[in-house]
């Protein structure tokens, strides 16, 4: 971000699903750890998944948001406009239950993944992380600001007292502080104050202190304006008009504040300030009509401008006193600005065996929502605090793989740290916005990383959230163990707790890109979205704790069985892969056959050719894809040591392999016939 910014959001941003980025920061080091692979620089995921869309955030990341797919992801697909209009009331193979990723992605429950499961159940305490959670609410958490320092502190005081010592003590599971990033700019609002003066309406909204219920009325970066306040002309935007015209004013717009009305009202005009009354349609203005935005305005030292958000309900206010004549204004703003670094929060569990890697779990802290992310937070340090406890009074074993919580900016705290280590990273799951129950209307998901289905996505197996495709390129895809995995560990949680939860293709937009980057496999468990996702509603009687206990019970369980490791958990992991690859391989065998007998396909030659190529790319994609999956079992057992449960394990990935050869020829035998 440039001179130390915080985020700042653009209009296009909030318009469509979901934003992607391509980095600004240097590019990414080369992967650490044995078999590393780097995702190639064509891999454009979309920053502040928990984040403010559009935000530029920790490390200088812009969001542009795709509401439908690229023209190169559309090339990419085969999918002219002619074979879309001939197909496009053909049905893709589907399952049954779209709420529930493929069965065959369902670990058995009499499997080590399930006795983990179950021993995860009471190590996981609700109570603890809803405290916790209860506790850094009433923060307005940004980048390095007086509540986010003051939130770090409180999960670290919880930290201790589950037994996490200083680093300084030798051979302890610890808890530090580390200071990461350049030196920026971190805002702290204290009090702000909208009034119609003329005619005399009253206060509009307005804040005593950070915790109060209109709080992200005023947009981050907004500058104070002294005790007294500005009184001045609400004028509404207008393109057409000259920027001179907005002089001494404050300029009323239904756009985004830190979009163009920034730019050309304050920057360019000479604007006091703006007022937006921007909100998606996902925040359902109708139902919440006192829902406010949260949302930012360039940090602009020079200008010293301000925005401000309104609610639906003062937004109607405002434009009916604008359609009636002059109408002055009166804003009042207390807030701090101090030079501050990225601080985060490191909690890390020793394993027995120091070479045998980490696994990390990662929850960004920069945003003020309970949900997004205080409930990601309040869940990753409850696990760590559990998960020492259990080991402490010798109910599971400690495990050979070291367990990092981390808790920071998002992007920024999960990049510098992988820069600052030497050992090998394994694997990573990022927790961000696990609080939102059924009652908001935001499932669980499971972000997975980039496979075929983040290309040609085929629902209810591929079904994007609203926040929108990724862009992914066919060189971007590396199979990996994880996808299939972790749905596994989140089904048997589902089929226990009659929870819902399905997956999502690769979109990007939170920690797990930094790991993706350097090649670490990586996924991100979230819900999106919910009416009250960056608004003011976004508050702590919002958040389910039993939503909170499910993400969590089902995230120590994965994690548990993996840093365990042993040849036995890992032909368990290739039973999983190889279910789903043969579910998947079936499903887009059936979808191809779908496609080539429409009539409109069937009946014209070229139709027919330009499908069974996309198909045909399909395939192959999943073949190979899987074919990557199944080689990166080997790695979960971290000792590369010859014997005989290796060879056994060796011999049992070399059927894999043949069979999925075999699967593909078939499939693409279907193309031939």
């Amino acid at each position: 971000m440039a001179c130390g910014a915080v985020p700042v959001e653009t209009q296009g941003a909030e318009e469509g699903p979901r934003p992607h980025v391509e980095a600004a920061s240097a590019p990414s080091e080369p992967g650490s750890g044995a078999g590393a692979r780097r995702v190639s620089s064509g891999l454009r995921p979309a920053p502040g998944k928990g984040g403010t869309p559009a935000a530029n955030r920790g490390g200088g990341h812009v969001k542009v948001l795709h509401a439908e797919p690229s023209p190169r992801a559309i090339a990419r697909a085969f999918r002219p406009l002619a074979l879309v209009a001939a197909v496009l009331c053909v049905a893709p193979a589907t399952h049954a239950d779209d709420e529930h990723a493929p069965a065959a992605a369902t670990a058995a429950s009499d499997t080590s993944l399930a006795a983990s499961m179950t021993t995860m159940e009471s190590v996981f305490d609700a109570d603890e992380a809803m405290k916790l959670l209860a506790a850094i609410d009433p923060f307005f958490r940004v980048r390095g600001n007086q509540g986010y320092l003051r939130s770090l502190e409180r999960a670290f005081l919880m930290a201790k007292a589950a037994g996490f010592t200083d680093p300084s003590e030798q051979g302890g599971d610890t808890v530090e502080f580390r200071d990461f990033g350049p030196i920026q700019p971190a805002w702290t609002p204290v009090s702000a104050e909208l009034r119609i003066i003329s005619p005399d309406v009253g206060v509009l909204h307005g804040f005593e202190t950070e915790a109060g219920h209109d709080r992200t009325f005023l947009c981050i970066n907004s500058f104070p304006t002294g005790e007294d306040g500005v009184v001045a002309p609400l004028v509404r935007y207008e393109p057409s008009r000259p920027v001179e015209a907005y002089a001494g004013t404050v300029v009323y717009a239904r756009s985004l504040p830190s979009d163009v009305l920034f730019e050309r009202a304050v920057q360019q005009g000479g604007a006091l300030g703006v007022i937006s009354a921007y909100l998606p349609d996902y925040n359902d203005s109708d139902a919440n009509t006192d829902a406010i935005r949260m949302s930012s305005v360039p940090y602009d030292p020079e200008r010293q401008g301000f925005g401000l958000n309104v609610s639906p309900a003062k937004r109607d206010l405002v434009e009916r006193l604008l359609g009636g004549g002059m109408v002055y204004v009166r804003v009042q703003i207390e807030a701090r600005f101090a030079e501050q670094r990225s601080r985060t929060l490191v909690i890390n569990i020793t394993g027995t065996d120091e070479h045998a890697g980490t696994v990390a779990i990662v929850s960004h802290l920069d945003e003020p929502g309970a949900n997004d992310n205080g409930s990601g937070v309040a869940t990753n340090v409850a696990m760590a605090c559990g998960y020492l406890r259990a080991i402490n009074d010798g109910r599971i074993e400690r495990p050979r793989r070291s367990i990092t919580f981390l808790v920071g900016t998002e992007f920024e705290c999960s990049r510098e740290w992988l820069r600052s280590r030497s050992g090998d990273v394994d694997m990573a799951l990022i927790v961000d916005m696990v609080g939102e129950g059924p009652g908001n209307g935001a499932d669980a998901l499971v972000e997975r990383m980039p496979d075929p289905g983040a290309i040609w996505d085929r629902p209810p197996l591929d079904q994007h959230s609203e926040w929108g495709r990724g862009d992914v390129r066919e060189s971007d895809l590396k199979g990996s163990f994880l996808n299939d995995y972790a749905m596994a560990a989140m089904h048997l949680r589902a089929d226990r707790a009659g929870w819902r939860v399905r997956s999502n293709p690769y979109e990007g937009g939170s920690d797990h890109v930094s790991f993706l980057e350097r090649g670490i496999p990586a996924a991100l468990l979230w819900h999106f979205t919910d009416p009250y996702y960056h608004t003011s509603l976004d508050r702590l009687e919002k958040v389910d704790p039993s939503e909170m206990e499910n993400v969590a019970v089902a995230t120590l369980a994965l994690v548990h069985h993996f840093v365990s490791a042993g040849m036995e958990r890992s032909e368990e992991v290739l039973d999983i892969v190889m279910a789903a690859a043969r579910e998947r391989l079936a499903a887009e065998s059936a979808n191809a056959r779908t496609y080539l007998t429409a009539p409109a396909v069937a009946n014209d030659d070229n139709q027919r050719a330009a499908v069974s190529d996309r198909e045909r790319t399909i395939l192959v994609a999943w073949s190979r894809w899987y074919r990557e999956a199944v080689l990166s079992v080997e790695t979960i057992e971290p000792d590369r040591g010859r014997s005989e449960a290796r060879a056994h394990l060796e011999e049992r990935i070399d059927e894999a392999l043949h069979e999925l050869r075999d699967l593909e020829h078939e499939a693409l035998a279907v193309l031939d016939g």
